[in-house]
């Protein structure tokens, strides 16, 4: 029944990403960004619909869920305030912005649906402080206003390690993991790959993006560090990504072996 749904949301997705190029889309590179974040909310999607039904949330990380809401709500307060990180692409006046929403109102949902397990290393806390300070020392300025500029990339820095705590919970369950919790992982890891391929067109501009009334102490190098923070997030999900793709191309479904 899982599986079923889960090929199901996943045909659903792939028509409406279609049907949202066609009559939405400008066609402009940027619409990449539109689609990771669409494939961000899906990924979001998937796992509150299939625990909405089977009442399930057993290997689903309540941190990773803290630390993305973090981050949506973060990057909320930056885009619709302001249009410095938006895609340029016809979909950044809306459908990205509708995205960023629906992916945190799941975000949140699933977080409160998911029980405290003692298994989990990484807390939230962990991470929050730190990103928030490297945030402030460096960001880029598209918006011209310092708190919606750190906003934008404290969520950029926090999503990078928001993956961490699932990942690591993976390590301590031993047996199937569920779909829709491998899914949620794949989504995540491609929607990282993505902007890294629209980051590396792009980081430049958030180098030169900085004026007088920036309080970042190192502007220039707010491009790199979007790079590296994006790359940090692949090479977290790599090992997860191979066995995935090892346990698909041989038609069985995937396990893990604690460590």
């Amino acid at each position: 029944m899982k599986q079923q749904l889960n090929y199901t949301l996943w045909i659903s997705f792939l028509v409406s990403t279609v049907l949202i190029y066609l009559f939405f889309s400008s066609g402009e590179f940027s619409f990449i960004l539109t689609l990771a974040c669409g494939i961000q909310c899906f990924g979001f999607g998937l796992v509150f619909t299939t625990i909405s039904i089977t009442k399930d949330t057993s290997g689903l990380s309540k941190q990773t869920f803290i630390c993305c809401a973090q981050a949506l709500l973060a990057r909320l307060f930056s885009i619709l305030t302001f249009e410095g990180y938006l895609p340029s692409d016809a979909t950044g006046d809306y459908v990205y912005r509708l995205f960023e929403i629906l992916s945190l109102i799941f975000c949140i949902l699933t977080a409160f649906s998911i029980k405290n397990n003692k298994e989990e290393l990484f807390k939230w806390y962990y991470f929050t402080p730190v990103m928030l300070v490297t945030a402030y020392y460096v960001h880029p300025g598209l918006n011209s206003h310092s708190f919606c500029d750190i906003s934008w990339v404290f969520a950029l820095y926090m999503e990078s390690f928001a993956i961490l705590p699932q990942i690591h919970l993976f390590t301590k369950r031993e047996g199937i993991i569920e779909y829709h919790t491998s899914n949620f992982v794949i989504t995540q890891a491609i929607n990282k790959v993505i902007c890294v391929i629209f980051w590396f067109y792009s980081y430049e501009e958030l180098n030169r993006s900085a004026d007088e009334s920036t309080i970042s102490v190192a502007p220039w190098l707010s491009g790199y560090f979007v790079m590296v923070a994006q790359m940090i997030s692949i090479i977290i999900t790599t090992d997860f990504v191979y066995k995935y793709l090892q346990s698909w191309k041989q038609g069985i479904p995937l396990v893990m072996l604690p460590s």
